[in-house]
């Protein structure tokens, strides 16, 4: 008689994970950090100045504090004592310390020095986190599904736009990366699971305000593997020790941290204004900034109804901890800054899910994710702080300005269509970076007006394009208005127009000093011509390509207080009427 064999009840078990390859790291590695150093230009804030000042004192001095770089003032550094300290944590100035030496080697730790020194070690950082990342997420998913949402976190996210400058954000991502590549590596030895207490501290020790993230991550810890949690006390201790005495030494106490006055005085925003804006504020929300999160949402949940409980739920505990904390800081929005700075730092813990989350959307995953790199290129490509000078200086007391979506960042990128390309360089062992912005879309002329506020552009030839507006440069009542440092005008001389001698022209009323600025790629300095002004005047001003090289030409305010509304700009022969209409 034939008969069949009753089925199995024990499920078919899965092949074994693949362990991912040095080569693989190395080219994530390199991947990501050759995209995120791309644009060419540090995008630097007020708070990372002291950071990168502390890592080329470390180098220069052999300590902690800035009495040698006086440029770095209040609210950014305190004075305690007989010295100037940073307010913000070191750890990062510490882990960028060697970038700051190998740099120091080929030019000097000044301004410019410091700062590209400062994006080349955020960049390094991001781009190791982005490998510990991938390495950690390869113990759960397919080598090729951890690849992706590693190189997705790196360049789809605020990592990206957070690795253009030493914030504390690279190098807590970075530690919260190494905390998960030591719990998924618990699954197979629980000893693993005390050793991720040294990452989760130092993530605190790099930033401070990550302490209900970290508190989250060790409290679910716990839970799971109670009896290794002497051992996870210990390999925390030596951070907090660190962050311990650094405090001790200049601020007077071990409690005392960089910040001034009471620090509950600070978490003064409703939780109903904070929590929404870092979500879905136009100007400062990570699903605005980075849809593709809301895949990696919707991948938690999946692995939720999968029956896997642990994980989720304190993923899902830790998300919500930084939300709440971060949603009532008086500053939520992260001041200056593209995006959502303020929520970079819980990505690690969320993309764990991004694979779950593109088996369930598999082509809304995909747009999104173009979406979100999509979004952090335009940021490391046109970003310059143009945005805060426009509609943030000073902030409308309600941050009405964060709900804009018609004068959201994104929106003002996307309508001025600006891309700036630069490139650094040495020269006589000091850095300089030299920006080549382009307006693929200007028209091309021999004068500019502004009528209707519209940036006009027509006259008798073709002398100038890549016409644009920087910094904090706007069009008022029918004339440009510079008000701000380093507020101008910029536009572009034509091949055709170079050999000639020509005469800008220059009309409007104002008071300080008006720069005319001549300037070649590639080439550290810019010939600068001052013009005072005391009410109306009618600059006449030289050009001659062959004498300055400096085919990119700026009509711009200085250092210097000053105010100027231009009514036209031209270029034109000196002989010739600047507003000739030009025939078809």
């Amino acid at each position: 008689m034939g008969g069949r064999s009753p089925e199995s009840a024990e499920p078919i078990p899965l092949p074994p994970l693949l362990a991912p390859s040095l080569l693989e790291s190395a080219a994530i590695f390199f991947l990501v950090l050759l995209v995120l150093l791309a644009n060419g230009r540090p995008i630097g804030a007020g708070d990372t100045r002291p950071t990168e000042r502390v890592a080329a004192s470390l180098v220069e001095s052999f300590d902690f504090d800035l009495d040698e770089y006086p440029e770095v003032t209040a609210p950014f550094v305190r004075r305690v004592g007989e010295h100037s300290v940073s307010i913000y944590p070191v750890l990062s100035a510490v882990l960028a310390a060697p970038v700051f030496a190998a740099c120091r080697a080929f030019f000097a730790l000044d301004e410019t020095g410091t700062a590209l020194a400062g994006k080349l070690a955020a960049a390094i950082l991001s781009s190791l986190a982005a490998v510990f990342f991938f390495r950690a997420l390869a113990r759960r998913v397919p080598i090729a599904e951890a690849r992706a949402a590693a190189v997705l976190l790196a360049l789809g996210t605020s990592v990206w736009s957070t690795s253009q400058a030493l914030w504390q954000h690279p190098a807590a991502v970075l530690f919260l990366s190494l905390a998960l590549w030591c719990v998924f590596r618990a699954e197979d030895d629980d000893a693993w699971a005390a050793r991720a207490g040294l990452p989760l501290a130092l993530v605190v020790a790099a930033r401070h305000a990550d302490v209900a993230l970290v508190a989250a991550l060790a409290i679910g810890i716990a839970v799971r593997w109670p009896r290794r949690m002497p051992g996870f006390f210990a390999w925390a201790l030596g951070p907090l020790l660190f962050v311990l005495g650094y405090q001790l030494r200049y601020f007077g106490a071990p409690w005392t941290t960089g910040f001034s006055g009471s620090l509950a005085s600070r978490f003064s925003e409703s939780l109903s204004v904070g929590v929404p804006g870092l979500l879905v504020s136009p100007a400062k929300g990570l699903f605005v900034f980075t849809p593709l999160a809301l895949v990696a949402v919707v991948g938690l949940f999946r692995v939720l109804q999968r029956g896997e409980r642990w994980l989720p739920i304190v993923a899902a505990s830790a998300c919500l901890a930084h939300l709440l904390l971060i949603g009532s800081w008086s500053e939520w929005h992260g001041g200056e800054s593209f995006g959502p700075r303020m929520t970079t730092d819980l990505l690690p813990i969320l993309f764990v899910f991004l694979p779950a989350g593109f088996e369930a959307l598999p082509r809304v995953a995909t747009v999104l994710a173009a979406l979100s790199i999509g979004v952090q290129a335009l940021g490391a490509f046109t970003y310059d702080y143009r945005w805060e000078r426009l509609y943030q200086r000073p902030p409308a007391p309600d941050h009405r300005e964060l709900w804009s979506v018609a004068d959201s960042p994104i929106a003002l990128a996307l309508r001025e269509r600006v891309i700036t390309l630069a490139a650094p360089g040495i020269a006589e062992q000091r850095a300089f970076v030299s920006e080549y912005p382009i307006a693929p879309f200007s028209a091309s002329g021999s004068r500019v007006t502004f009528p209707a506020g519209v940036l006009r552009i027509d006259g008798s030839e073709n002398a100038f394009d890549n016409v644009l507006l920087q910094r904090g440069a706007r069009i008022v009542d029918d004339r440009l208005r510079l008000r701000g440092r380093f507020d101008a005008l910029f536009l572009r001389v034509r091949e055709g127009a170079r050999p000639r001698h020509l005469q800008l022209r220059v009309s409007g009323r104002g008071q300080g000093v008006l720069y005319v600025g001549e300037r070649t790629f590639g080439k550290p300095k810019t010939r600068w011509t001052e013009y005072p002004m005391n009410g109306a005047f009618s600059i006449r001003h030289a050009y001659f390509f062959a004498e300055s090289g400096g085919g990119d030409v700026l009509v711009a305010l200085g250092k210097e207080a000053g105010d100027a509304s231009l009514e036209s700009v031209a270029l034109v022969s000196p002989r010739e009427p600047e507003n000739v209409i030009r025939l078809p």
